[in-house]
C-alpha cells in the first residue's frame, strides 16, 4: 500500500491540485474531482487506485480541453467525436462528454447549423454547396432540410452580390463566360446564373 502524504492547490491553476504519495508527485485533480473522490491526507491507496486515479486526472483534463474547444465557436456532434477521435479518447469517453455536453447545451447540431447557414450566406455561397458541407459535418438530411427552407429566397441576392464582386476581378472583369462557369461551380443553377447576369446588366 502507498500513502497520500501532500495535497497542495496548483499555483498557476488555482482549480487544481496536485496529489503527492509516499512523499512523490503521481497526479493532478481538479476540485470537484477531488471531491469525487473523497481523497484526503493519510488516504491509503493501492497500486490499482492510482492506476484509476491517474486516468480520472487524463480524462479530465481532456474533458477540459474538450470543451474549450468546442465553446472556441459552434461545432457538429460529428466534428466534436472527430475531434475526441484524434486525441485517442476512448469510445465509452467519447460518447459520455457528447451525452454530457449535449445535455448542458454546448453541443447542439440544430445551433451549430443555424450559425453555420448565416456564415456561408453571409460568404455568399450557394444553397447546394451548404447543403453539401452540413451533410459533411454529420447533419441529417431532415434536419438541414428543415433549416435550410428558407433559404431560397435569399439565394439570388447571394448570387447577385456574389457577380458583383467577382466582376470587380481583372480575371471575369470581361469574361462573361468565364464569369458563368466559375459560378455554376460554386453550386449555382445555370438558369440562377444566366438571370442574376442578366438583371445585373440590367441594373
Amino acid at each position: 500500500m502507498t500513502q497520500i502524504t501532500s495535497i497542495k492547490q496548483q499555483v498557476k491553476n488555482p482549480e487544481r491540485v496536485s496529489v503527492f504519495v509516499d512523499g512523490k508527485y503521481e497526479f493532478s485533480l481538479s476540485l470537484d474531482e477531488l471531491l469525487q473522490q473523497k481523497l484526503k491526507n493519510g488516504d491509503e491507496l493501492t497500486k490499482a487506485d492510482v492506476k484509476r486515479l491517474k486516468k480520472v486526472s487524463t480524462d479530465g483534463k481532456l474533458k477540459l480541453r474538450a470543451m474549450e474547444w468546442l465553446l472556441n465557436r459552434p461545432h457538429s456532434t460529428r466534428e466534436f467525436r472527430d475531434y475526441l477521435y484524434r486525441k485517442k479518447a476512448e469510445p465509452e469517453l467519447i460518447e459520455s462528454f457528447i451525452k454530457d455536453f449535449s445535455k448542458r447545451g454546448y453541443l447542439d447540431d440544430r445551433k451549430f447549423g443555424l450559425w453555420f447557414i448565416d456564415l456561408q450566406t453571409r460568404r455568399s455561397k450557394s444553397n447546394r454547396a451548404i447543403r453539401s458541407k452540413l451533410f459533411i459535418k454529420g447533419l441529417d438530411r431532415e434536419l438541414v432540410d428543415e433549416l435550410m427552407a428558407d433559404q431560397n429566397d435569399d439565394e439570388l441576392k447571394r448570387l447577385k452580390k456574389l457577380v458583383a464582386k467577382k466582376r470587380q476581378s481583372a480575371r471575369y472583369k470581361n469574361d462573361e463566360l468565364k464569369l458563368a462557369k466559375y459560378l455554376t461551380s460554386q453550386g449555382f443553377g445555370y438558369s440562377q446564373v444566366r438571370d442574376a447576369l442578366k438583371i445585373d446588366d440590367a441594373g
